[in-house]
């Protein structure tokens, strides 16, 4: 079984390659990696990366021009022959939005898992990110302060969030995509343990499952990638983001975000949908494009 794995950036995709890494070694799936096996590997165990694993994990970045294999933000390489580098890797992570090469690729995988987080809780964690100093290491600038990085580019990082899972809900028939999201597995384990479970056709007992939920637990996993893991809660936006902040959110990814089933407004509950309301992403795609307007409009 070959598994690809996407989700935009910081929407718990560290968190659901342990679950799947997890779920291959109890049901007795053998590990292959290309990265692992490469020339590179050894030496980058001993770069200065964001948690002890990253070396070792098989990160694919797809663009219209190129596929490429990476290692964090330090090493990229074009893959020369990608029906090969996946026959050399049966867990693969990306990152990228969808794009001209992407149908290629998506079918070069038996199964295809994207993660989905609430788009506010996301741009707070993807600011905190971009000003760390393992970033900061690699990618400098100016700004240090998580907070005015998300004040400066909180347009964006909902922008970008809209578009990278709009694309993948649209395809997810197509290609057969299975979408997780990162509030389900954090509020009931077990269920939405369940639902991937069922997509990749592989079971384990109730002792597996219990054992798999205390071992994924977000403190277990932060004990062991401090730098990486922060906060493993949902909803902090409601206290975090300014009232111009929510109001934008609600511009930008309003109708997405109740797509979704996310709360709309403070005070909410928690809650997310596992299941779409419907299959019409066009009408979806103009509901977004038509909320988007108003931001344009005079003020």
């Amino acid at each position: 079984m070959h598994i690809l794995q996407g989700g935009a950036p910081k929407c718990g995709n560290f968190w659901l390659y342990q679950i799947i890494q997890e779920i291959m070694n109890l049901t007795g799936h053998t590990h292959k990696s290309f990265i692992q096996n490469h020339p590179i590997y050894e030496l980058a165990k001993t770069w200065d990366l964001n948690y002890p694993s990253q070396a070792s994990i098989d990160v694919l970045e797809i663009t219209d021009l190129q596929d490429s294999y990476r290692i964090s933000s330090v090493f990229r390489m074009p893959i020369v022959d990608l029906k090969s580098y996946v026959a050399q890797a049966n867990h693969v992570w990306t990152h990228s939005p969808i794009c001209k090469r992407s149908g290629e690729v998506l079918e070069l995988f038996d199964k295809k898992v994207y993660i989905v987080r609430d788009p506010r809780d996301r741009a707070i964690s993807a600011a905190k990110y971009f000003c760390s100093d393992y970033m900061l290491k690699y990618y400098p600038q100016e700004i240090k302060d998580p907070q005015v990085y998300l004040e400066r580019h909180f347009d964006e990082l909902m922008r970008e969030w809209v578009w990278h899972v709009f694309d993948h809900l649209r395809l997810s028939q197509e290609h057969n995509i299975h979408i997780t999201l990162y509030e389900a597995f954090l509020l009931d384990f077990q269920q939405e343990l369940d639902r991937l479970l069922q997509y990749l056709n592989v079971d384990l007992s109730q002792n597996q499952r219990d054992e798999l939920q205390e071992a994924m637990s977000f403190a277990t996993l932060k004990s062991k990638n401090p730098k990486h893991l922060k906060k493993g809660q949902s909803g902090y936006w409601m206290d975090q983001l300014t009232d111009e902040q929510v109001e934008k959110a609600e511009i930008i990814a309003g109708p997405l975000i109740r797509f979704l089933g996310y709360p709309s407004q403070r005070g909410q509950e928690m809650t997310y949908a596992t299941e779409f309301p419907h299959h019409d992403f066009e009408l979806l795609k103009q509901e977004i494009l038509e909320s988007q307007v108003r931001l344009y409009e005079p003020a």
